[in-house]
């Protein structure tokens, strides 16, 4: 029931949904880096989403 709670009160940013291309290109990255990249990119991205606010500050990397 917590998780549900924390979820809604993350920041949303309106607009921001990526689309099919972002999507594909994502995946086409994804599938032609070894496991340590996927790793890298992994925690690049929740870094971002912590630094901006989207996730609450105490989400682990």
């Amino acid at each position: 029931m917590t998780d549900n709670a924390a979820a809604l009160n993350s920041k949303r940013v309106p607009g921001r949904k990526p689309g099919p291309a972002q999507r594909d290109e994502l995946l086409r990255i994804w599938g032609h880096v070894d496991e340590d990249g996927r790793k890298l990119m992994l925690f690049f991205a929740r870094t971002l989403a912590r630094d901006q606010g989207l996730v609450p500050p105490d989400t682990p990397l």
